[in-house]
C-alpha cells in the first residue's frame, strides 16, 4: 500500500517567547559592551582557589599574576585608598556563572540570562497543535432514524450551542434534543440549507421558491408552540438557490453561497445585502461548503470544480487572499479550533490530507495516497483536543470508518457503524459529542471522550484476547496503521 508523507517542521512559525533562565556556562565577556573576562573560562577551579589574600604581591602589577585579577586584594587597596565601606559601597560587581556559590552565601540573586524557547513545544512530533487520548474511548451513545433526509445539500443538519439539532427532510424540518423526548417538526417545503446561530437560539433557514432564494431567521423551538418567523428575506435579482450559509462568530451576518458561485454577506438584525454591488464571483462553480475560521477572520469557501478561496474578513467586507486548487471535482476543509491561521484541506480522490499556514501560504505537512482505492467523504476537528476526525469510503461494497488521527501518521480512534457514505460530521457544544449522518439514512451519536453525563469513565468496549487479536489483523486502511493505535508508522 503506497502512500507518501512530509512531516511538519518540529519549530512553530512565529511562535517563540523569551524566558529567563539561570545562566549555566561561562560566558567569555560581561554585559554589552564586551568587557573581557581577565581569568581563563577553563580554569575557573584555579581561580577559585586562588582567591586569597597575598599581601606578597603586588595587585596592579600583572605580569606575575597572568590570567585573572586578585579581586580580594585589589577590593581592600581601593578600600583603603577611598575610605569606602565594604558593606554599604562597592566599585565595581560581576557575578555569573563562576561566583554562584559565592552570590548564594551572600543572598544575592542567581544571574539570568534571556533565552528564545518556542510557544508550543511539539513533543510528540505532531502535525498541528493537539492533545490526543492516549487510548480509543468513544462508543455508540445513540442512533437516530432520518428518513429520506435531503443529503444532496450540505447544511442539511446543524447541533446548537443548546443542544438541539435540526435536521431538514423531504418536506419538513425536524428540532430534537438528545436524550430526551422532546421533539418539534414544522413544515419546511424546498429548504437548502439551515444553521443556527452563535448562541443557539435563532436559526437560519434558506428555501428555494417560485425560482427565487429566500431566508428566513426562526426562533422560540418549543413544543405545541408556533415557531416565530422573525425576519424573511427574498433575493429578487437571484435566481439560483443559496447552497450553503454560516454565522459569523458574533452572530450579525450570515455568508451565503449561491449556486451560481457568488458569496452574499447578509445583516442579521435587519436583512441587508451588505455586498449586493460588490458581490464576490470568484467561483466559477456552485459553492458547497462556507465556513469562518475560529474568531472569523478568515473565511474560506469550496466549489464543485474544486477551488477553494480562502478570503480575509472584516466586518462585512471580504479580500481574496489565496485559492487552492484540487484535482477532483470536491475539496473538503476544516479550520483548526484554537490555531486560527492553520486550515486542512482534503483532496476527496486521491486522498490527499494537507495542513496549509494561511498567512505563509505554506503546506506545513501532508498525506498522499497516489492509489485510488478511497477516497474521503468528511472531516471535523475536535474542538477539545484538536484531534481530526476524517471520514472513509471504499469502492467494492467495503463499509465505511470514521478515523481519528492526531497527526499525519498517528490514528487515536477508529469508529464504525454505518452501512453507506458518512458526509456529515458536527459536534455537540462542549465538544464530547460527535454525531455522524450518512447515505445510510442514520445519524450515529458517538460519546468522543468515553464518559458519562457524570463524568466518570466508561469502558464499553471487550477487552478480551480475541477482540485484541480481531483488531490487530485488521487490514491497514487508508495508509494509517490502526492495529497498534497512537503510534508513527514507521
Amino acid at each position: 500500500m503506497e502512500f507518501f508523507i512530509k512531516k511538519r517542521d518540529n519549530c512553530r512559525i512565529n511562535e517563540v517567547t523569551k524566558i529567563l533562565k539561570p545562566v549555566k556556562f561561562v560566558p567569555n565577556r560581561y554585559g554589552d559592551r564586551f568587557i573581557p573576562r581577565r581569568y581563563a573560562q577553563t580554569s575557573s577551579s584555579r581561580f577559585k582557589a586562588e582567591c586569597k589574600t597575598d599581601r606578597k604581591t603586588d595587585v596592579m602589577r600583572m605580569k606575575e599574576r597572568k590570567g585573572y585579577w586578585k579581586s580580594h586584594s585589589f577590593a581592600a587597596i581601593f578600600n583603603d585608598m577611598f575610605n569606602l565601606n565594604p558593606d554599604t559601597d562597592k566599585i565595581l560587581n560581576f557575578r555569573d556563572a563562576t561566583n554562584q556559590e559565592i552570590c548564594k552565601k551572600l543572598k544575592i540573586r542567581q544571574p539570568f540570562e534571556t533565552f528564545m524557547e518556542p510557544t508550543y513545544k511539539n513533543v510528540h512530533k505532531l502535525d498541528w497543535s493537539c492533545r490526543p487520548r492516549s487510548k480509543p474511548l468513544s462508543f455508540i451513545e445513540s442512533v437516530h432514524d432520518l428518513p429520506r433526509i435531503k443529503v444532496e445539500y450540505t447544511n442539511i443538519i446543524d447541533w446548537s450551542a443548546k443542544g438541539q439539532i435540526a435536521a431538514i427532510f423531504s418536506k419538513k424540518l425536524v428540532i430534537w434534543t438528545p436524550n430526551t423526548e422532546e421533539t418539534i417538526a414544522y413544515c419546511a417545503l424546498h429548504t437548502t440549507g439551515i444553521a443556527f446561530n452563535p448562541t443557539g437560539d435563532t436559526l437560519a433557514m434558506a428555501t428555494f421558491s417560485l425560482s427565487r432564494p429566500v431566508l428566513r431567521l426562526i426562533s422560540r423551538f418549543h413544543p405545541n408552540l408556533k415557531a416565530n418567523v422573525s425576519k424573511l428575506k427574498i433575493f429578487e435579482y437571484i435566481d439560483c438557490d443559496i447552497s450553503c450559509l454560516t454565522w459569523d462568530c458574533t452572530g450579525q451576518f450570515i455568508a451565503c453561497g449561491l449556486g451560481n458561485g457568488q458569496i452574499a454577506i447578509v445583516r442579521a438584525k435587519d436583512f441587508a445585502h451588505m455586498n449586493r454591488h460588490t458581490v464576490h464571483d470568484r467561483h466559477s462553480a456552485r459553492v458547497l461548503v462556507i465556513r469562518f475560521s475560529q474568531t472569523s477572520k478568515y473565511l474560506a469557501s469550496s466549489d464543485e470544480s474544486g477551488y477553494l478561496y480562502i478570503w480575509s474578513w472584516n466586518n462585512y467586507q471580504l479580500s481574496m487572499l489565496t485559492v487552492w486548487v484540487s484535482s477532483d471535482d470536491a475539496v473538503l476543509f476544516d479550520w483548526h479550533p484554537w490555531r486560527e491561521e492553520e486550515i486542512i484541506i482534503a483532496d476527496t480522490e486521491p486522498v490527499t490530507i494537507a495542513l496549509f499556514h494561511v498567512p505563509s501560504r505554506k503546506v506545513l505537512s501532508f498525506h498522499r495516497r497516489p492509489n485510488v482505492d478511497c477516497f474521503i467523504t468528511a472531516l471535523a476537528f475536535n474542538k477539545v483536543s484538536g484531534e481530526l476526525v476524517v471520514s472513509y469510503s471504499y469502492p467494492g461494497g467495503k463499509l465505511p470508518d470514521i478515523v481519528v488521527l492526531a497527526s499525519m501518521d498517528r490514528v487515536v480512534d477508529v469508529m464504525e457503524n454505518h452501512e453507506d457514505l458518512v458526509g456529515h460530521l458536527l459536534w455537540s457544544p462542549d465538544g464530547k459529542q460527535l454525531a455522524s449522518a450518512g447515505y445510510d439514512e442514520a445519524l450515529t451519536i458517538w460519546n468522543f471522550f468515553g464518559s458519562s453525563p457524570t463524568n466518570k469513565k466508561v469502558n464499553p468496549r471487550p477487552t478480551t484476547a480475541s477482540h485484541q487479536q480481531r483488531n490487530r489483523i485488521k487490514e491497514p486502511m487508508g495508509g494509517f496503521d490502526y492495529a497498534f493505535l497512537y503510534k508513527p508508522i514507521r
